[in-house]
């Protein structure tokens, strides 16, 4: 148990706030939204309005200075992320920030978390109980060693207005989605991989990666792919390979809310005799987990959370990947 609900900054008036991350904070036995800040007062406080927030303010950096906002949760366009971050942590606050943290993992690496602080990125697919559960078996060895991963993570996206499509935003598939399907390898590994190869479309009009494909070497004769796009129609899967047993999480990234998630594992040598079995998970807000997770990790419970040297990690593989796009061959992970 955890003594008070934790006090939230929501830093921004984004969708992803509105449809997921309040109503989580809200459904939290241990999460209180207090405040709201915008560009100007006329958004914020009609954003306050419609979702009942006590406060609304002119600014980000207004509700970073409100002594009792405990924590702010940053859903702003990925170039802003690292700046709202560290004026937080630098004002007290407790972080929780969209993906990816920056645009390269050496401005993510400029982030100073003091101590005594929590910083962490919103993945909240790490929170699924399921995601939780895989991770426990892959390293009690009931699959064996993983040998091959493959995620694939994609959607269409029409808005030429939407800030995915600009370059300087920090747009584009693999930031967007990409850096979920590259956790997603490196989750099932538990480490990091050597090199990348990779190929990615562009979109003529604004330059932005649409659709990418990656290999990525975890050496050893450990390797993975993953796929994404924000120009086709919607698909998402993760299969992990191993020695002894294979895993297929269905709808791993976008999970449902109102009816059970699966895993479904088969332990055969022989694909004549495949015989998968499913087990399932009862029904869950993957937003929820994550907010309670971080929440009860504040107030001092030992729960796992992932910090800034996994950001950074990611991100040195996103590093990669656009190295690769423009030289066309293989490129390091920097370790």
């Amino acid at each position: 148990m955890i003594d008070a609900p934790v006090r939230w900054g929501i830093l921004s008036t984004a969708n992803i706030a509105r449809i997921k991350l309040i109503p989580a904070m809200r459904a939290s036995a241990h999460a209180e939204v207090l405040a709201v800040g915008s560009r100007n007062q006329e958004s914020a406080q009609a954003f306050a309005d419609e979702m009942d927030i006590p406060r609304a303010y002119a600014s980000y950096e207004a509700v970073i200075d409100d002594p009792e906002v405990e924590a702010v949760y940053i859903p702003l366009p990925n170039h802003l992320h690292i700046e709202l971050a560290q004026k937080a942590l630098d004002k007290g606050k407790h972080v929780l920030c969209e993906k990816p943290l920056a645009l390269t993992a050496e401005q993510a690496a400029s982030l100073r978390v003091p101590p005594g602080l929590l910083f962490c990125e919103a993945f909240m697919v790490r929170h699924q109980p399921r995601w939780l559960a895989v991770k426990e078996r892959i390293k009690a060895g009931d699959y064996g060693d993983i040998r091959m991963v493959q995620a694939m993570l994609t959607f269409g996206l029409d808005d030429p207005s939407n800030y995915r499509m600009r370059p300087e935003f920090g747009g584009g598939a693999l930031y967007d989605v990409g850096c979920y399907a590259a956790m997603a390898t490196r989750f099932a590994f538990g480490c990091e991989p050597r090199r990348v190869m990779a190929h990615a479309s562009r979109d003529p009009e604004h330059g932005v990666d649409v659709v990418a494909s990656v290999l990525l070497d975890y050496g050893e004769g450990r390797h993975a792919s993953l796929m994404v796009s924000t120009a086709t129609s919607a698909a998402q899967h993760l299969h992990i390979v191993g020695s002894q047993g294979a895993i297929d999480l269905p709808e791993p990234f976008i999970a449902p809310v109102e009816r059970p998630t699966r895993v479904v594992h088969d332990n055969v040598f022989d694909l004549y005799q495949s015989d998968p079995r499913t087990e399932t998970f009862p029904p869950m807000d993957q937003y929820e987990q994550e907010v309670s997770r971080f929440c009860r990790a504040l107030r001092g419970e030992e729960v796992g959370l992932y910090g800034l040297e996994d950001s950074i990690a990611n991100l040195r593989v996103i590093d990669a990947i656009f190295a690769s796009v423009d030289s066309g061959g293989w490129a390091a992970v920097a370790q």
